[in-house]
């Protein structure tokens, strides 16, 4: 009953409901059920949890992958399978140790990244930190350094010390007071960029050119979603030189999603970049979508380089994940813009959750982040995570807007992304050590003298 209520309160933080601070009863209900309940049923229960966190949280699924969703929840599960088989052996074994709790935290914490960003079916959906909503911890130690917290926070309440139960509480409700006080709104005093973003499910080059043409804007950035052009537009001289002249016409940076042809069935997704000049950037997509024709990996991670200035283009779900917009923002990249494609036919609660992501990678190295999708949500971030503006989803339309840039660096862009690789280094020296068998359990035989 508790790892089911577990899964149902921690979903329950996420949109549609959002109900973010639910976040921090989910881990310490799961983690009462565990204590003691050792291997083989720590994985059962890790199992059901995982079922019921990701089945309901991520119930959009179905409408998209039909029955295999069935198995991307149990995969998604097998990892809650794997924490709870961990940490209910490790508190079979050392059920008084006052360390538990942290290395609850760790082992947890390590599992969440490696299914995140490593694992290969990576999926950095419904984390611990998304669920807290950006904080001002997120400049720092990002999202899944705030996911730690927010782990070791629900261990320590209920570790059953005095001491530690007091420590827990004021972490939960530090976390609390950054939830209910978040980075407010930012005011450049900077030169504006204007910039203009098109929203339409048409998937159609042709479409989106007559969309913006009848637009009165110019000098600035125009943005269009994700496979905007979905063919090789630099193998196609007229939809290439449509693309170029309004651009030169318009004094504008074009900037729109578009294939590279590979030959035979391979392409690069891909992200180009246009003015006056010709072609000043092309990014290809890093995260491709696991069983989408989404094109290869791409792996270099730069800024174009505009007449605005350095302007980063990562591709959508390259935004999922920590390391694509850090590593542009390293490169110089001083604000983004970003072609995006969630269907229409695709659920609601699907493009808001997507949505969020978004603010998170912006607030984490402080950029402003133009997001332009497909039926939805595009929208303008500021550095702080905010959404400043957006359209409503699944309706054409145009997001008139400025972009601002920004030079300085964040500590999470300089060195406060490796901190989850810490907690997995230290996930991974301690766990031989906490799988030994406590002296506690098998105390040495009491010998007895007698004259």
């Amino acid at each position: 009953m508790l790892v089911v209520v577990s899964g149902l309160v921690g979903a329950a933080a996420f949109l549609p409901l959002g109900w973010w601070p639910l976040i921090l009863l989910a881990w310490p209900l799961w983690l009462v059920a565990l204590r003691g309940a050792g291997w083989r049923h720590g994985r059962y229960l890790g199992l059901v949890q995982g079922i019921v966190f990701y089945g309901v949280g991520l119930s959009w699924m179905d409408s998209i992958f039909q029955q295999a969703a069935w198995g991307l929840w149990l995969i998604l599960a097998l990892f809650s399978w794997l924490i709870g088989g961990i940490i209910g052996e490790v508190s079979a074994r050392h059920s008084r140790a006052s360390w538990l709790a942290v290395y609850a935290a760790l082992v947890a914490s390590a599992v969440e990244f490696v299914r995140s960003e490593l694992f290969w079916l990576r999926f950095p959906w419904q984390t611990n930190g998304l669920g807290l909503g950006p904080t001002w911890l997120s400049p720092w130690i990002g999202v899944y350094g705030a996911g730690f917290l927010v782990l070791l926070a629900g261990g320590l309440l209920v570790s059953g010390r005095k001491f530690q139960a007091f420590g827990g509480a004021a972490l939960t409700l530090a976390l609390l007071a950054l939830g209910c006080f978040r980075p407010p709104q930012v005011t450049e005093t900077t030169p504006p960029i204007p910039a203009l973003a098109v929203q339409s499910e048409s998937c159609d080059f042709y479409a989106y050119h007559e969309m913006t043409v009848v637009r009165p804007f110019s000098k600035g950035i125009i943005l269009w979603p994700e496979y905007a052009a979905s063919f090789d537009i630099q193998s196609n001289p007229k939809a290439f030189g449509m693309a170029f002249n309004l651009a030169r016409e318009r004094d504008a940076t074009l900037i729109f999603g578009t294939e590279k042809d590979l030959g035979g069935d391979s392409h690069y997704n891909q992200a180009l970049t246009l003015d006056a000049s010709g072609i000043v950037g092309s990014h290809y997509k890093n995260h491709p979508v696991p069983f989408m024709s989404d094109g290869v990996k791409g792996r270099l991670a730069l800024p174009a380089t505009t007449r605005f200035g350095k302007i980063g283009t990562p591709i959508c779900f390259d935004c999922d994940f920590t390391e694509c917009v850090r590593r542009m923002t390293a490169a110089g990249a001083e604000a983004f813009a970003v072609p995006s494609m969630d269907a229409a036919r695709w659920p609601a609660r699907q493009h808001l959750q997507h949505a969020e992501i978004f603010r998170h990678r912006a607030l984490e190295n402080n950029r402003w982040m133009l997001v332009c999708a497909t039926s939805g949500l595009t929208q303008l971030i500021d550095p702080h995570g905010n959404r400043i503006a957006q359209l409503p989803m699944l309706k054409d339309g145009w997001l008139e807007t400025t972009l601002f840039l920004r030079s300085d660096t964040t500590f999470f862009t300089r060195a406060g992304w490796l901190f989850p690789w810490a907690v997995c280094a230290l996930a991974l020296i301690t766990t031989p050590f906490a799988l030994r068998k406590s002296n506690a359990l098998n105390p040495p035989p009491q010998h007895k003298f007698e004259p």
